[in-house]
């Protein structure tokens, strides 16, 4: 079983409160009116890894667009090294709707499969030597909505086209930023692959005229 620290609810606007988790560390949610909530919980233990997680795991999600109306949901991993400095990484698969856990257990996550002939026991996991989190942070997003866990609560909510998903990737960084203030200070990249050449360098656009705006 995944064992969980849950870290806080915020009450932002309208969508679903988490009640039991599953076994990938995806909160199971039921409705709930007139009120959104912004939920993490940390992850100390996952099926097919023996022992307690040896890095800091967290998922989540993070409501977005005007009524907030949109749940994304993320992944993130704690640098190993020095996060207090180490650079924080928006990260995004391609597709479009290629699910993020592609490039935490394939990629360039913390964690990938053993590969051994199959035998029809739960699969191995083990720690990848070679992992980006040994030297940053890093945000595994769901994007496009309707991609691994990330869901809409309407139908038009459902759909989103290559330029809104950006807006929804600028104003989820905004939001967890908010609530992981500590993150403030690090270096920001945004990266990704195949697809999402097309919208990575849009969202660093946003990024950048919105700390013009700011000042910042």
């Amino acid at each position: 079983m995944v064992e969980r620290t849950t870290q806080g609810h915020k009450h932002l606007g309208q969508s679903r409160v988490p009640t039991r988790e599953n076994t990938m560390g995806q909160p199971q949610t039921r409705p709930l009116q007139n009120s959104l909530v912004l939920s993490h919980s940390v992850v100390e233990s996952l099926p097919g890894f023996e022992g307690p997680l040896p890095f800091e795991l967290e998922t989540g999600y993070v409501g977005v667009d005007e009524s907030e109306d949109v749940q994304l949901f993320y992944y993130f991993v704690k640098s190993e090294s020095n996060p207090k400095e180490d650079p924080l990484i928006l990260w995004l698969t391609g597709g479009p709707g290629c699910s993020a856990f592609s490039a935490f257990i394939y990629e360039i996550g913390p964690l990938y499969f053993e590969v051994k002939q199959n035998d029809g026991s739960l699969p191995t996991l083990v720690l990848n030597p070679n992992s980006w989190t040994k030297v940053a942070s890093i945000l595994f997003v769901d994007l496009p909505v309707g991609t691994g866990f990330s869901y809409g609560t309407t139908s038009l909510a459902s759909k989103s086209t290559d330029l809104q998903s950006c807006d929804q990737a600028y104003e989820f960084l905004k939001k967890w930023l908010i609530d992981h203030s500590e993150f403030f200070s690090n270096p920001i990249y945004v990266g990704g692959d195949s697809y999402t050449g097309i919208t990575v360098p849009i969202i660093v656009q946003l990024i950048s005229n919105g700390k013009k705006l700011s000042g910042q």
